[in-house]
Protein backbone atom coordinates (compact mmCIF):
# COMPACT_ATOMS: atom_id res chain seq x y z
CA UNK A 1 0.00 0.00 0.00
CA UNK A 2 3.09 2.21 1.03
CA UNK A 3 4.35 1.81 -2.49
CA UNK A 4 1.14 2.44 -4.42
CA UNK A 5 0.46 5.19 -2.38
CA UNK A 6 3.96 7.04 -3.11
CA UNK A 7 2.97 6.62 -6.67
CA UNK A 8 -0.04 8.11 -6.72
CA UNK A 9 -0.73 11.43 -8.30
CA UNK A 10 -1.16 14.83 -6.64
CA UNK A 11 -0.59 13.89 -3.10
CA UNK A 12 -1.09 17.42 -2.16
CA UNK A 13 -4.61 17.15 -2.36
CA UNK A 14 -4.67 14.95 1.07
CA UNK A 15 -2.85 17.00 2.72
CA UNK A 16 -5.29 19.69 4.02
CA UNK A 17 -7.67 16.83 5.56
CA UNK A 18 -4.12 15.79 7.73
CA UNK A 19 -3.67 19.38 8.74
CA UNK A 20 -7.42 19.41 9.85
CA UNK A 21 -7.30 16.44 11.87
CA UNK A 22 -3.65 17.02 13.16
CA UNK A 23 -5.51 20.20 14.40
CA UNK A 24 -7.53 18.40 16.40
CA UNK A 25 -5.32 15.65 17.63
CA UNK A 26 -2.37 18.19 18.10
CA UNK A 27 -4.32 20.94 19.85
CA UNK A 28 -2.47 22.26 23.21
CA UNK A 29 0.37 20.42 22.03
CA UNK A 30 4.00 21.63 22.11
CA UNK A 31 7.51 20.31 22.48
CA UNK A 32 9.65 20.01 25.59
CA UNK A 33 11.38 23.37 26.53
CA UNK A 34 14.69 24.19 24.91
CA UNK A 35 17.36 24.40 27.53
CA UNK A 36 20.98 25.39 27.09
CA UNK A 37 22.64 21.35 27.00
CA UNK A 38 25.91 20.48 27.25
CA UNK A 39 27.21 16.53 25.41
CA UNK A 40 30.93 14.73 25.12
CA UNK A 41 30.77 16.31 21.55
CA UNK A 42 28.56 19.22 20.78
CA UNK A 43 26.25 21.84 23.13
CA UNK A 44 23.05 23.44 22.90
CA UNK A 45 22.66 27.06 23.70
CA UNK A 46 19.74 29.78 22.82
CA UNK A 47 20.09 32.63 20.97
CA UNK A 48 17.21 35.26 21.32
CA UNK A 49 15.27 32.39 22.05
CA UNK A 50 16.27 30.37 18.86
CA UNK A 51 17.88 27.01 19.83
CA UNK A 52 21.54 26.45 18.19
CA UNK A 53 22.89 22.95 18.33
CA UNK A 54 26.39 22.49 17.57
CA UNK A 55 27.87 18.51 17.10
CA UNK A 56 31.55 17.98 16.14
CA UNK A 57 33.98 14.98 15.84
CA UNK A 58 32.77 11.60 13.78
CA UNK A 59 29.55 11.06 12.02
CA UNK A 60 29.11 8.64 14.92
CA UNK A 61 29.91 11.12 17.81
CA UNK A 62 28.03 14.12 16.28
CA UNK A 63 25.19 11.41 15.48
CA UNK A 64 25.37 10.68 19.32
CA UNK A 65 25.80 14.17 20.77
CA UNK A 66 22.73 15.56 18.41
CA UNK A 67 20.77 12.89 19.84
CA UNK A 68 21.47 13.15 23.56
CA UNK A 69 20.86 17.15 23.09
CA UNK A 70 17.31 17.09 21.20
CA UNK A 71 16.63 13.77 21.81
CA UNK A 72 12.95 14.47 23.69
CA UNK A 73 12.14 17.08 21.38
CA UNK A 74 12.83 14.03 18.92
CA UNK A 75 10.47 11.71 20.56
CA UNK A 76 7.69 13.75 21.02
CA UNK A 77 7.92 15.38 17.10
CA UNK A 78 8.18 11.47 15.76
CA UNK A 79 5.03 10.87 17.95
CA UNK A 80 3.07 14.04 17.17
CA UNK A 81 4.08 14.74 13.59
CA UNK A 82 5.49 11.79 11.42
CA UNK A 83 3.15 8.88 12.98
CA UNK A 84 0.29 11.43 12.73
CA UNK A 85 0.96 12.51 9.05
CA UNK A 86 1.82 8.89 7.67
CA UNK A 87 0.47 6.17 10.21
CA UNK A 88 1.70 3.20 7.49
CA UNK A 89 4.79 3.06 9.60
CA UNK A 90 5.58 -0.65 8.60
CA UNK A 91 5.03 0.51 5.12
CA UNK A 92 7.15 3.38 4.93
CA UNK A 93 9.98 1.67 6.79
CA UNK A 94 9.72 -0.95 3.92
CA UNK A 95 10.40 2.41 1.28
CA UNK A 96 12.86 3.44 3.49
CA UNK A 97 14.68 0.11 3.64
CA UNK A 98 15.29 0.38 0.06
CA UNK A 99 16.95 4.16 0.09
CA UNK A 100 19.14 2.49 2.70
CA UNK A 101 21.68 1.20 0.56
CA UNK A 102 22.39 4.55 -1.43
CA UNK A 103 23.21 5.99 1.87
CA UNK A 104 26.85 6.75 2.68
CA UNK A 105 28.43 4.25 5.19
CA UNK A 106 29.36 7.34 7.06
CA UNK A 107 25.31 8.89 7.52
CA UNK A 108 24.47 4.98 8.18
CA UNK A 109 27.02 5.34 11.01
CA UNK A 110 25.76 9.02 12.06
CA UNK A 111 21.93 7.66 11.99
CA UNK A 112 22.51 4.65 14.26
CA UNK A 113 24.58 6.94 16.48
CA UNK A 114 22.03 9.14 17.30
CA UNK A 115 19.32 6.49 17.21
CA UNK A 116 21.30 5.13 20.17
CA UNK A 117 21.34 8.11 22.08
CA UNK A 118 17.86 9.64 21.08
CA UNK A 119 16.06 6.46 22.42
CA UNK A 120 14.45 6.24 18.60
CA UNK A 121 16.71 3.29 17.81
CA UNK A 122 18.24 2.57 14.02
CA UNK A 123 14.96 1.93 11.89
CA UNK A 124 12.95 5.03 13.70
CA UNK A 125 15.90 7.29 13.05
CA UNK A 126 16.03 6.13 9.15
CA UNK A 127 12.51 6.67 8.33
CA UNK A 128 12.75 10.58 9.68
CA UNK A 129 15.80 10.56 6.81
CA UNK A 130 13.81 9.38 4.33
CA UNK A 131 10.38 11.10 5.47
CA UNK A 132 10.24 13.87 2.88
CA UNK A 133 10.84 11.41 -0.39
CA UNK A 134 8.46 9.14 0.55
CA UNK A 135 6.04 12.34 1.44
CA UNK A 136 6.22 15.46 -0.18
CA UNK A 137 4.60 18.08 2.20
CA UNK A 138 6.64 21.33 1.70
CA UNK A 139 6.26 24.49 -0.77
CA UNK A 140 8.59 27.23 -0.90
CA UNK A 141 9.88 30.48 -2.32
CA UNK A 142 13.13 32.05 -2.49
CA UNK A 143 15.01 35.14 -4.04
CA UNK A 144 19.00 35.72 -4.66
CA UNK A 145 20.42 39.33 -5.62
CA UNK A 146 23.43 40.89 -5.75
CA UNK A 147 25.76 43.38 -6.91
CA UNK A 148 23.21 45.85 -8.81
CA UNK A 149 20.49 44.37 -7.84
CA UNK A 150 21.36 44.92 -3.98
CA UNK A 151 21.97 47.79 -2.36
CA UNK A 152 25.42 47.29 -0.54
CA UNK A 153 26.17 44.61 -3.97
CA UNK A 154 26.28 41.86 -1.70
CA UNK A 155 24.93 38.76 -2.33
CA UNK A 156 21.91 37.81 -0.34
CA UNK A 157 19.33 34.81 -0.48
CA UNK A 158 16.18 34.48 1.12
CA UNK A 159 13.97 31.87 1.48
CA UNK A 160 10.04 31.00 3.01
CA UNK A 161 9.81 27.31 4.11
CA UNK A 162 6.26 26.86 3.97
CA UNK A 163 5.22 23.28 5.69
CA UNK A 164 1.85 22.10 7.67
CA UNK A 165 2.96 22.08 10.96
CA UNK A 166 0.17 19.85 12.14
CA UNK A 167 0.01 21.97 15.18
CA UNK A 168 3.30 21.38 16.45
CA UNK A 169 6.25 21.41 13.75
CA UNK A 170 6.72 25.24 14.18
CA UNK A 171 7.81 24.34 17.86
CA UNK A 172 10.71 22.40 16.41
CA UNK A 173 12.73 24.98 14.51
CA UNK A 174 16.36 24.53 14.86
CA UNK A 175 20.14 25.94 13.82
CA UNK A 176 22.51 23.46 13.56
CA UNK A 177 25.99 23.42 13.14
CA UNK A 178 28.07 20.68 12.17
CA UNK A 179 31.92 20.10 12.49
CA UNK A 180 33.16 17.02 11.27
CA UNK A 181 36.37 16.14 11.86
CA UNK A 182 38.89 17.05 9.37
CA UNK A 183 36.02 18.33 7.13
CA UNK A 184 34.04 21.88 6.33
CA UNK A 185 31.84 23.20 8.68
CA UNK A 186 28.80 24.06 7.90
CA UNK A 187 25.25 25.12 9.12
CA UNK A 188 21.15 24.57 8.95
CA UNK A 189 18.27 25.38 10.08
CA UNK A 190 15.90 22.29 10.68
CA UNK A 191 14.23 19.98 12.86
CA UNK A 192 15.45 17.62 15.91
CA UNK A 193 15.67 14.11 14.56
CA UNK A 194 15.64 15.53 10.75
CA UNK A 195 19.49 14.96 9.73
CA UNK A 196 19.39 16.23 6.42
CA UNK A 197 19.09 19.79 5.51
CA UNK A 198 16.66 21.92 3.47
CA UNK A 199 18.15 25.16 3.88
CA UNK A 200 21.70 26.31 5.04
CA UNK A 201 25.56 28.08 4.72
CA UNK A 202 29.15 26.84 4.79
CA UNK A 203 31.82 28.49 6.26
CA UNK A 204 32.89 28.76 3.05
CA UNK A 205 30.00 31.02 2.12
CA UNK A 206 28.02 28.65 0.67
CA UNK A 207 24.64 28.94 1.07
CA UNK A 208 21.21 26.72 -0.49
CA UNK A 209 17.97 26.67 -0.08
CA UNK A 210 15.33 23.76 -1.40
CA UNK A 211 11.94 24.02 -2.61
CA UNK A 212 9.91 20.55 -3.40
CA UNK A 213 8.68 19.94 -7.12
CA UNK A 214 5.15 18.28 -7.24
CA UNK A 215 3.60 16.64 -10.45
CA UNK A 216 6.38 14.27 -11.01
CA UNK A 217 5.69 11.39 -9.76
CA UNK A 218 6.22 8.85 -11.83
CA UNK A 219 9.81 9.97 -12.90
CA UNK A 220 11.02 9.80 -9.51
CA UNK A 221 12.32 6.44 -7.55
CA UNK A 222 14.23 5.14 -4.77
CA UNK A 223 17.24 4.32 -6.20
CA UNK A 224 19.05 7.35 -4.91
CA UNK A 225 20.09 9.11 -1.36
CA UNK A 226 17.29 11.65 0.77
CA UNK A 227 17.41 15.02 -1.43
CA UNK A 228 17.79 16.39 2.49
CA UNK A 229 20.93 14.10 2.74
CA UNK A 230 21.77 15.72 -0.87
CA UNK A 231 21.75 19.21 0.47
CA UNK A 232 23.44 18.52 3.34
CA UNK A 233 26.22 17.08 0.78
CA UNK A 234 26.78 20.38 -0.84
CA UNK A 235 27.45 22.29 1.99
CA UNK A 236 29.76 19.42 3.43
CA UNK A 237 31.61 19.21 0.39
CA UNK A 238 31.43 22.10 -1.52
CA UNK A 239 33.10 25.99 -1.45
CA UNK A 240 31.17 27.64 -3.92
CA UNK A 241 28.41 27.39 -6.78
CA UNK A 242 30.14 25.65 -9.41
CA UNK A 243 31.64 23.09 -7.42
CA UNK A 244 27.79 22.41 -5.86
CA UNK A 245 26.44 22.43 -9.36
CA UNK A 246 29.18 19.56 -10.53
CA UNK A 247 27.69 17.64 -7.52
CA UNK A 248 23.63 17.76 -8.25
CA UNK A 249 24.90 17.35 -12.21
CA UNK A 250 25.89 13.86 -11.02
CA UNK A 251 21.94 13.17 -9.87
CA UNK A 252 22.39 11.23 -6.44
CA UNK A 253 19.02 12.42 -5.52
CA UNK A 254 15.77 10.82 -6.74
CA UNK A 255 12.84 13.03 -5.87
CA UNK A 256 12.05 16.50 -7.96
CA UNK A 257 13.47 19.80 -6.44
CA UNK A 258 14.36 23.05 -7.55
CA UNK A 259 17.53 24.22 -5.45
CA UNK A 260 18.94 28.25 -5.10
CA UNK A 261 22.47 28.60 -4.77
CA UNK A 262 24.97 31.69 -3.18
CA UNK A 263 28.16 32.09 -2.60
CA UNK A 264 30.10 34.87 -1.28
CA UNK A 265 31.79 35.51 -4.49
CA UNK A 266 28.83 36.72 -5.62
CA UNK A 267 27.30 33.84 -7.91
CA UNK A 268 23.71 32.90 -8.02
CA UNK A 269 22.29 30.07 -9.48
CA UNK A 270 19.02 28.22 -10.03
CA UNK A 271 18.91 24.57 -10.08
CA UNK A 272 16.09 22.41 -11.30
CA UNK A 273 16.37 19.10 -10.51
CA UNK A 274 14.90 16.62 -12.38
CA UNK A 275 15.69 13.07 -11.95
CA UNK A 276 17.02 12.86 -15.66
CA UNK A 277 18.58 16.38 -15.96
CA UNK A 278 20.03 19.25 -13.76
CA UNK A 279 18.85 22.38 -15.26
CA UNK A 280 21.14 25.34 -14.62
CA UNK A 281 20.49 28.75 -14.61
CA UNK A 282 23.01 31.22 -13.52
CA UNK A 283 22.61 35.09 -12.42
CA UNK A 284 24.61 37.00 -14.59
CA UNK A 285 26.46 40.68 -14.70
CA UNK A 286 23.18 42.15 -16.75
CA UNK A 287 20.82 39.77 -14.60
CA UNK A 288 22.41 39.64 -11.11
CA UNK A 289 18.84 38.14 -9.49
CA UNK A 290 17.02 35.32 -9.83
CA UNK A 291 13.41 33.99 -8.02
CA UNK A 292 12.57 30.16 -8.03
CA UNK A 293 9.21 28.65 -6.21
CA UNK A 294 7.65 25.01 -6.87
CA UNK A 295 7.48 24.38 -10.39
CA UNK A 296 9.85 23.68 -12.98
CA UNK A 297 10.20 26.58 -15.99
CA UNK A 298 12.73 24.46 -18.53
CA UNK A 299 10.19 23.33 -21.64
CA UNK A 300 10.01 19.63 -21.84
CA UNK A 301 10.16 19.53 -17.96
CA UNK A 302 7.03 20.83 -16.40
CA UNK A 303 4.03 18.38 -15.48
CA UNK A 304 0.87 19.87 -13.45
CA UNK A 305 0.43 19.92 -10.19
CA UNK A 306 -2.47 21.55 -7.74
CA UNK A 307 0.65 23.35 -6.08
CA UNK A 308 1.14 24.64 -9.80
CA UNK A 309 -1.34 27.56 -9.04
CA UNK A 310 0.13 28.83 -5.74
CA UNK A 311 3.24 28.63 -7.11
CA UNK A 312 3.33 30.43 -10.19
CA UNK A 313 1.50 33.23 -8.25
CA UNK A 314 4.27 33.76 -5.94
CA UNK A 315 7.12 33.29 -8.54
CA UNK A 316 5.13 36.29 -10.33
CA UNK A 317 5.33 38.23 -7.56
CA UNK A 318 8.89 37.48 -6.89
CA UNK A 319 9.52 38.32 -10.16
CA UNK A 320 7.66 41.69 -10.80
CA UNK A 321 9.84 42.77 -7.76
CA UNK A 322 12.67 41.77 -9.30
CA UNK A 323 11.47 43.68 -12.80
CA UNK A 324 11.02 46.91 -10.82
CA UNK A 325 14.20 47.78 -10.84
CA UNK A 326 14.46 48.69 -6.79
CA UNK A 327 17.14 47.19 -5.13
CA UNK A 328 17.25 44.78 -2.55
CA UNK A 329 18.02 45.12 1.01
CA UNK A 330 17.47 42.71 3.79
CA UNK A 331 14.24 44.71 4.55
CA UNK A 332 13.07 44.37 1.15
CA UNK A 333 13.72 41.04 0.93
CA UNK A 334 11.82 40.47 4.43
CA UNK A 335 9.10 42.52 3.04
CA UNK A 336 8.96 39.97 -0.37
CA UNK A 337 9.13 37.30 1.66
CA UNK A 338 6.06 37.93 3.80
CA UNK A 339 4.28 39.02 0.65
CA UNK A 340 4.74 35.45 -0.60
CA UNK A 341 3.83 33.68 2.33
CA UNK A 342 1.60 31.21 2.12
CA UNK A 343 -1.62 31.28 4.70
CA UNK A 344 -1.41 28.33 7.36
CA UNK A 345 2.23 26.97 6.20
CA UNK A 346 4.60 29.83 6.72
CA UNK A 347 6.81 28.49 9.41
CA UNK A 348 10.60 29.58 8.43
CA UNK A 349 11.53 32.75 7.02
CA UNK A 350 15.48 32.88 6.21
CA UNK A 351 17.43 35.45 5.01
CA UNK A 352 21.63 34.21 4.17
CA UNK A 353 24.26 36.70 3.83
CA UNK A 354 27.20 34.74 2.63
CA UNK A 355 29.94 37.36 2.06
CA UNK A 356 29.26 37.78 6.12
CA UNK A 357 28.63 34.51 6.88
CA UNK A 358 25.54 35.00 8.91
CA UNK A 359 21.93 34.75 8.77
CA UNK A 360 18.31 35.59 9.78
CA UNK A 361 16.18 33.73 11.31
CA UNK A 362 12.18 33.80 11.85
CA UNK A 363 10.24 31.09 13.38
CA UNK A 364 7.36 30.16 14.83
CA UNK A 365 3.76 29.76 14.73
CA UNK A 366 2.45 29.78 10.68
CA UNK A 367 1.40 33.54 9.39
CA UNK A 368 1.74 35.99 6.70
CA UNK A 369 1.87 38.43 8.84
CA UNK A 370 4.78 40.32 10.55
CA UNK A 371 7.65 37.90 12.32
CA UNK A 372 10.22 38.79 14.44
CA UNK A 373 13.91 37.87 13.02
CA UNK A 374 16.82 36.46 15.28
CA UNK A 375 20.75 37.18 13.49
CA UNK A 376 22.77 34.15 13.67
CA UNK A 377 26.12 35.67 13.56
CA UNK A 378 29.35 34.60 12.30
CA UNK A 379 30.94 34.07 15.48
CA UNK A 380 27.82 31.40 16.54
CA UNK A 381 28.00 29.46 13.53
CA UNK A 382 31.61 29.63 12.81
CA UNK A 383 33.85 30.81 15.36
CA UNK A 384 37.18 32.07 14.05
CA UNK A 385 35.60 32.13 10.21
CA UNK A 386 36.11 35.73 8.68
CA UNK A 387 34.23 37.25 6.06
CA UNK A 388 34.52 38.49 3.05
CA UNK A 389 36.70 41.73 2.46
CA UNK A 390 34.51 42.91 -0.61
CA UNK A 391 31.64 42.93 1.81
CA UNK A 392 33.51 44.50 4.48
CA UNK A 393 34.33 46.98 2.30
CA UNK A 394 31.11 47.67 0.93
CA UNK A 395 29.52 47.39 4.04
CA UNK A 396 31.97 50.14 5.36
CA UNK A 397 31.57 52.66 2.30
CA UNK A 398 27.69 52.42 2.98
CA UNK A 399 28.26 53.49 6.41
Amino acid sequence: MARLRKKLPFPELGVPWKMLKARVANFGQTLPAWKARQASHGELRLVDGVPVVHVRGSAREMGLALGELVGEQTRKLYDRYIHMFAPDVPGDMALAREMEPHLPESFREEIRGFGESSGLGYESALLGQCFLDIHKVALCSTLVAHDSRTDTGEILLGRNLDFPSLSIAHHASMVICYEPAGGRRYSGITWPGFLGLLSGMNEDGLALAMMLVYGHKRKEHLNGQPFPLVFRRVLAECASVDEAIRLLESRPYCTTTNVMLADKGRHGARLQLHTAKAIVDRTTPDQPALACTNHFLEKGYKSFAFTWFSSTWRLGKLRRAIASGVKFDVERIKSMLQKTAIPTINIQRIIFKPERLEYEVAFGKPTTGHRKYVTIERDVLFPGAQSSRKSEAALSSRA
